[in-house]
């Protein structure tokens, strides 16, 4: 489904020292190659600057790289033209972290869910409408729901909604950056729920890009985890994952806080002594 060969990428920044000014690259990604096979999660995992937004903006075709290829069903991203990117877009979807600033505040979720419909579809009005009722239905949510604003759902529900326009035209891989992060426990669990269901339903595929293990590990077939821009660790189980002697993946188990707060130690990140 997805390949990505060796991808490098670099930042331009400037500094100015006394009247002149001197350009460096600051490396993202370095060399990384990492794989999804059809109807299957994979999950990325790394600590914040570790370059795995990047990666997921390249793949999706909104940040060309440095170096390497992203080959979506066999063809290289980057080397078709506008005609042919456009065609393959449709199969590459996308949620991101904050569900508010992904929706324009001013549309109705009928809108918002309808507009990859406009873009790609000729449907008539009812037809268009009878879908958004489908996909909302297919979401958790009620076709009801079609005329509120993103101000009127809860983060939980809006996200739901970000999910109905994602799977509106039935893409065969959506990047998922964050994209549970920001939502409480409960609303995180239901989202995990949801997105299994819909994958078991649309046979989709999902590069689930995200810092919490828990939330990976629930989803996930495989595990990647990144660190300064490479890919340091790649499990085929959450068992080897679990078990790995690698710095960047024994950081992240340490990061972890148990489910109740008495099964937290003192010699464990996380512990806060509040006497």
């Amino acid at each position: 489904m997805l390949e990505v060969r060796d991808v490098t990428h670099a930042y331009s920044s400037s500094r100015r020292w006394g009247r002149s000014r001197a350009h460096t690259q600051e490396d993202v990604l370095s060399r990384v190659s990492l794989h999804i096979e059809e109807g299957t999660c994979l999950g990325l995992l790394g600590s914040s600057g570790a370059g795995k937004s990047t990666l997921g903006r390249i793949i999706l075709g909104l940040e060309q790289p440095r170096e390497g290829q992203v080959l979506f069903r066999g063809l290289d991203l980057y080397r078709l033209d506008a005609k042919a990117r456009r065609g393959l877009r449709r199969d590459l979807q996308v949620v991101f972290q904050d569900c508010y600033s992904a929706v324009n505040p001013r549309m109705t979720a009928e809108q918002i869910i309808g507009e990859p419909l406009s873009n790609y579809e000729s449907l008539s009005v009812q037809e268009q409408k009878r879908a958004v009722g489908e996909l909302l239905e297919c979401v958790g949510l009620s076709a009801a729901d079609m005329q509120k604003q993103p101000y009127q759902f809860s983060g939980g529900q809006l996200q739901r909604i970000n999910i109905a326009r994602a799977i509106a035209l039935k893409p065969k891989l959506i990047v998922l950056d964050e994209a549970v992060s920001s939502l409480d426990m409960i609303n995180q669990t239901n989202i995990l729920r949801l997105l299994g269901e819909l994958r078991s339903a649309f046979g989709l595929s999902y590069l689930f890009i995200t810092h919490d293990i828990k939330a990976a590990c629930m989803i996930s077939d495989a595990l990647a985890v990144m660190a300064k821009g490479k890919i340091v660790e790649y499990n085929g189980s959450k068992e080897q994952f679990l078990q790995s002697s690698h710095p960047a993946v024994r950081g992240l188990l340490d990061s972890m806080l148990a489910d109740h707060p008495r099964n937290r130690h003192r010699d464990r990140p996380g512990w806060h002594n509040n006497d």
